[in-house]
């Protein structure tokens, strides 16, 4: 079972590059010189703002470094035109090689126009410049271009023919054999615009350019100024081949070589066979992938790298993200490093059998120990020579970052990969006569769970920020230590609205959309209001949808569109309009050519960067018990499920709050809320728990305000809510929603509970079936065939509806049957849950329809309290 092409064969001569395309972005290849423009959209050099200076200019303000120089000196004025048309004009740029003398003559200008010799001429006469031009007088004969082997700058004196720059480096040098020198002197990089190429060698410069071609094509602004300081490293560390160059790992003089050492060897990669090295390139195998390899050079075992090498060619090809490819990996090596531990190291599959399998189950929960032993002897020395010993048993890091540890965590996840991986291969080893190398189900350690005791205790879900962590957050003074702009727009709105990170990121300049909606009064009056609807493209479904907004939501979108036609009025027309219409709400400052209309968003570490700046300039974090919170749970995700956590709160339904998370299935809603006991208003609570009844409107046993809290504290952990009341089956509760014996049955299961608090959501359940039934029974004899399933699933319904309304019955008797005071604080926290409901249609929203239908209940309103 060894593979076809464990071992790559050697490389092919590099081929070359696409020389027009080159030539068309500043390639000269007579003097192999690359050429910046002033002005080209393929690089950053501009012309200086000043109209009298023609020096170039490569950032904002787009000033020469000289006029940049007197601007700061003037303090900075905002607008920079008005600046240049009113301060003097700067020194004549002083430069050598680059103009002809005025006069004809072939040899380089002075600042004054005219070569050295005229210059003489001219200071002799007494004559101006333009006087001495009148004059006619003759050019002088060139002296040819410098000796130097890599310059083509024009020679200033007869008898050395060397250019002005490389007289003064023979000089410095101690004036030696000139023509010898001539043959290994350095090019001279003084020119902005001009990076000379002359000083790589051949192998070299074409792996340059080529890297030079990929990241013009890729839509970046070139910098020229780090292309030269690219060449300069090049050319001071005397290196040859630029894929086997040491690289320092960071500075801005090597950014570009590092980005071409990477992107050339993928120019000439076979994608085909990419899954068959020893160290798997995933962005080659996948282009998805941005980066990041897979390291089998440990993989001794032919057969096990086969396995592994498919199984990764497997996952690839599904769209597996690159961690899961990288847990691949992991698991091959682990399993790897203990078959070197039998006899033969397990390079014959048949010899490993069953029993190498439960040897390797017992092996890895010995080092899964070994890593907790690690980890508690660096908690307490560091130093401790033991941990050196453990170190020998665990798995060395390629990296050389010291061993990877077994935590609880990467043991379920080594032996769940590794069970696949073998699962994938098992012909191929029944064919070898290894048909017992696999693992079972059961082999799989149970996965281990966050202790989230706290967080069910405290009725929310582990990864929500507590209420009163989430309004520290949103209050002005620690909004306000956000950087203003893009930064705090980003942070605040992503409190806000819950969206997922790429989805705020991506957000469309022009997100709003605004419609009006009748919404229905408590007295029965009909009222059009006008609200506004937040529109995104949620990736991992790849679909729209439609959020309803607060006004305050709006302000900070507002905000954000000011922010960008204030700082980039070139991506907007005279009347603030977008000039793209994929521009972007957040998009990035880079001038690249791809971002030439703000079309391209921020990466996604920045908002991560953003927020732990942030993190470390709030003076106090408190959570509920005035103890100070970790700020490390302070993470773009979980805003998210901080949105869902405040609705489930307000007592949004779960139907609802499906619609407003954008799930296509209630349980994956569930998985961001928890029931949260102690926010419920506790005089509400203290009436409803005299009034709980089950199906049957059995009465449930009345309890004290002390029973009452025991009995919540273990429903935190032993109930999961379900449409209009909430389901006591243990099985059901241990799989958090998903495993109903009954087929989620509610309205005939005894475990089924309910009361009066529920009512708007029962009345809410009522109508939707009641629809459903309309639905079947006008599509009957026509859609559906007649005949005793379609009269069951009718007959179902009806049921059903029967059921609903014996609840809502009960419900409103138990209601009716309150006190004046009791009823009036009831029915007043009913009317403030009915703030929260926002009805939009859940087919009209996975459709993707412009349309909204109307809803029968108001938008989301945010009290000022719960902002």
């Amino acid at each position: 079972m060894t593979s076809p092409a464990s071992n790559p064969l050697p490389s092919a001569p590099v081929p070359e590059p696409d020389w027009p395309y080159l030539v068309e972005h500043g390639l000269d290849r007579a003097t192999l010189e690359l050429h910046f423009p002033l002005g080209a959209d393929w690089h950053t050099l501009r012309a200086c703002a000043h109209p009298a200076c023609d020096r170039p200019a490569d950032k904002h303000p787009w000033l020469c470094w000289q006029c940049c120089t007197a601007w700061r000196k003037a303090g900075s004025p905002g607008d920079v035109a008005s600046w240049c048309a009113a301060a003097p004009a700067p020194p004549a740029r002083r430069v050598y090689g680059e103009k002809r003398c005025a006069v004809g003559c072939p040899r380089p200008a002075e600042a004054s126009g005219l070569c050295k010799s005229c210059a003489s001429a001219r200071k002799v006469t007494g004559l101006s410049v333009e006087e001495y031009l009148a004059t006619g007088p003759a050019p002088r004969p060139g002296l040819g271009e410098c000796v130097v082997r890599v310059c083509s700058r024009w020679a200033v004196q007869k008898g050395r023919r060397l250019c002005l720059p490389h007289q003064r480096q023979w000089a410095d040098a101690g004036r030696p054999d000139l023509p010898r020198w001539a043959l290994t002197a350095p090019a001279v990089y003084t020119t902005m615009g001009l990076v000379p190429l002359g000083d790589l060698g051949e192998t070299l410069r074409i792996q340059v350019l080529r890297g030079y071609e990929t990241q013009l094509r890729q839509g970046g602004r070139i910098s020229p100024t780090q292309v030269k300081a690219a060449i300069r490293w090049l050319v001071d560390h005397s290196v040859t081949d630029l894929l086997t160059a040491d690289l320092p790992a960071k500075g801005q003089n090597t950014t570009f070589l590092r980005l071409w050492q990477r992107s050339v060897p993928l120019l000439d990669a076979d994608r085909e066979l990419e899954h068959w090295r020893t160290v798997i390139r995933l962005n080659v195998l996948n282009p998805r992938h941005g980066g990041g390899v897979v390291d089998l050079s440990d993989v001794h075992a032919p057969w096990l790298l086969r396995a592994v090498q498919e199984h990764i060619l497997l996952l690839s090809s599904s769209g597996a993200s690159t961690a899961r490819l990288q847990s691949a990996g992991y698991a091959a090596r682990w399993f790897a490093m203990f078959l070197r531990t039998l006899p033969g190291e397990g390079r014959q599959p048949a010899k490993v059998g069953r029993a190498g399998m439960t040897m390797y189950l017992r092996w890895l929960a010995a080092r899964a120990r070994d890593t907790s032993d690690y980890e508690s002897l660096a908690a307490d020395d560091a130093d401790d020579p033991r941990r050196e010993v453990i170190a020998e048993r665990l798995l060395p890091s390629l990296a050389g970052a010291g061993p990877l540890l077994v935590t609880p965590q990467r043991h379920w996840g080594l032996v769940h990969t590794l069970r696949a991986i073998l699962d994938q291969s098992r012909s191929a080893l029944a064919e070898a006569g290894a048909a017992e190398v696999h693992l079972l189900a059961q082999d799989v350690p149970p996965f281990p769970e966050r202790d989230d005791t706290d967080s069910e205790l405290e009725g929310r879900s582990q990864d929500a920020l507590p209420e009163t962590v989430f309004l520290q957050l949103m209050a002005e003074e620690n909004l306000a230590l956000l950087q203003d702009g893009t930064p705090r727009d980003f942070v605040e709105l992503s409190l806000r609205v819950g969206r997922r990170p790429w989805e705020v990121r991506h957000l469309e300049f022009d997100c709003v959309q605004w419609h009006d909606v009748d919404i229905e009064a408590p007295d029965g009056s009909v009222q059009r209001r006008r609200y506004p609807f937040l529109v995104y493209w949620m990736q991992k479904v790849r679909r729209r949808h439609k959020l309803p907004l607060h006004l305050t939501d709006v302000d900070v979108i507002t905000r954000q569109q000011d922010h960008l036609r204030r700082e980039f009025p070139q991506w907007f027309d005279a009347d603030g309009r977008p000039l793209s219409p994929r521009l972007l709400l957040f998009p990035t400052p880079r001038l690249t050519r791809a971002n030439k209309f703000g079309e391209r968003p921020y990466d996604s570490s920045t908002s991560g960067y953003w927020l732990d700046v942030w993190m470390d300039r709030i003076p106090q974090l408190l959570d509920e018990r005035d103890q100070g919170f970790d700020r490390s749970r302070v993470f773009p995700y979980a805003f998210r499920h901080t949105y869902a956590q405040l609705r489930a709160d307000a007592g949004v339904p779960l139907e609802i709050l499906q619609v407003l998370m954008a799930h296509l299935e209630p349980s994956t809603t569930q998985i961001y809320y928890r029931v949260s006991h102690p926010r419920r208003v506790e005089a509400v609570r203290a009436i409803a728990a005299k009034y709980q009844f089950d199906i049957s409107g059995g009465r449930l046993r009345a309890r004290s305000p002390a029973d009452d809290l025991a009995d919540r504290a273990r429903a935190g952990v032993g109930q999961v809510p379900v449409p209009g009341g909430t389901c006591h089956e243990m099985n059901n509760v241990r799989a958090d929603g998903h495993g109903c014996p009954v087929y989620y049955r509610c309205f005939s299961c005894k475990f089924f509970t309910t009361d009066f608090t529920q009512l708007p959501e029962l009345r809410q359940l009522r109508d939707s079936k009641a629809e459903q039934v309309l639905r079947l029974e006008a599509a009957y004899g026509s859609l559906l065939v007649p005949g005793p399933l379609s009269r069951a699933n009718t007959e179902l319904l009806r049921q059903e509806l029967v059921q609903i309304d014996e609840l809502i019955s009960k419900c409103e008797t138990d209601l009716g049957s309150l006190t004046e005071e009791d009823k009036a604080t009831v029915e007043a926290w009913l009317h403030s849950r009915d703030r929260f409901l926002t009805v939009i249609p859940v087919a009209a929203v996975l459709a993707g329809r412009q349309q909204l239908a109307q809803p029968t209940v108001d938008p989301i309103l945010l009290t000022g309290e719960a902002r």
